[in-house]
C-alpha cells in the first residue's frame, strides 16, 4: 500500500475514533439533563407544599393577633362593670360582652382548624423534603459520574490528537487539504474501504479497472461517486468485515 494512503487510513480510523468521542462529550449535557427532571419535579412538589404550609402559619399568626385583641376588648369592657348604674345598662354591657366572646369562640375554631391544617401540610413538607433530598443526592452522584466520564474522554481526545499531528505532519499538504474537505463535507468518513468491487463509503459498485488498480498497486485512488478515498486490505490485513459509514453523501 502506498505510504500517503497508509497514512490516510490511520489518520481515519484516529479521526473516526475523536469524532465518536467528541459527540459522546456534546451528549454529556443531556445526559445530566435526564436527571434534573426528577429533581425539578421534587422541589416542585416541596415548594408547592412549603407556600400553602406558610401562608396557613401566616393565616393563624393573623387570628393570633386578633384572638389578643378580642380578648383585649372583652377585658376593657368587663372593667367598665362596677361603673353601670341601671338594668338596661348592665344588659347591654353583657351583650357587648357575648358578642365578642362569639367572635372570640369562632376565632378559637378557625385557629384550631388552621392548626390542623398546618400540621398536615407540615407532614407533606417533610416527606417532600426527603424526597428532594433523595433527589438531589441522586443528581450529584450521575453528575459526578458523568464528568468523570467527561474528563476520561477528554483525556483521551488529547492523547489522540497528539497522535493525530504525527500523521498529517507526514502527509502531503494537497492529499491532507483534499482529506480535510472530504472529511468535512462527507460526515467525518473521507477514507474508506473497497471489497468486491463496492465502495463502503456511498455503497455503491464501482468500476472493475478502478478496483483492479487499487487491489493490485495499491495507490491512491477515489470512488467516482463520493469521491472517498479507497483502499483494499488483503486477507492478510482484515477480516473483510465491511467499514462503519455515516448515511451516504
Amino acid at each position: 500500500m502506498n505510504e500517503q494512503l497508509k497514512l490516510l487510513v490511520d489518520l481515519q480510523e484516529i479521526d473516526s475514533i475523536i469524532l465518536s468521542y467528541v459527540e459522546k462529550v456534546e451528549l454529556h449535557p443531556k445526559k445530566l439533563d435526564q436527571f434534573k427532571i426528577p429533581l425539578h419535579q421534587a422541589q416542585d412538589a416541596f415548594h408547592k407544599f412549603k407556600t400553602t404550609s406558610d401562608v396557613l402559619t401566616k393565616k393563624k399568626k393573623d387570628k393570633d393577633i386578633a384572638l389578643d385583641e378580642l380578648q383585649d376588648k372583652i377585658n376593657k369592657v368587663k372593667a367598665k362593670s362596677g361603673e353601670i348604674k341601671t338594668n338596661k345598662g348592665y344588659e347591654a354591657h353583657l351583650k357587648e360582652i357575648e358578642s365578642f366572646e362569639k367572635n372570640k369562640y369562632m376565632v378559637e375554631d378557625e385557629i384550631l382548624n388552621l392548626m390542623e391544617d398546618i400540621e398536615k401540610f407540615a407532614d407533606e413538607v417533610k416527606k417532600e423534603g426527603a424526597k428532594v433530598k433523595e433527589a438531589e443526592a441522586e443528581f450529584n452522584k450521575q453528575e459526578k459520574l458523568i464528568n468523570e466520564e467527561k474528563s476520561k474522554l477528554e483525556s483521551e481526545l488529547e492523547t489522540l490528537r497528539a497522535k493525530r499531528k504525527d500523521f498529517t505532519s507526514k502527509l502531503d499538504d494537497d492529499i491532507y487539504t483534499q482529506y480535510k474537505t472530504l472529511l468535512k463535507r462527507l460526515g467525518g468518513l473521507a477514507v474508506v474501504e473497497t471489497q468486491d468491487e463496492f465502495c463502503f463509503g456511498c455503497h455503491t459498485n464501482i468500476p472493475p479497472q478502478l478496483y483492479n488498480d487499487i487491489k493490485e498497486t495499491g495507490d491512491i485512488h477515489k470512488c467516482y461517486y463520493c469521491k472517498r478515498f479507497l483502499y483494499f486490505k488483503d486477507s492478510d490485513q482484515s477480516d473483510n468485515k465491511p467499514q462503519e459509514a455515516p448515511t451516504p453523501s
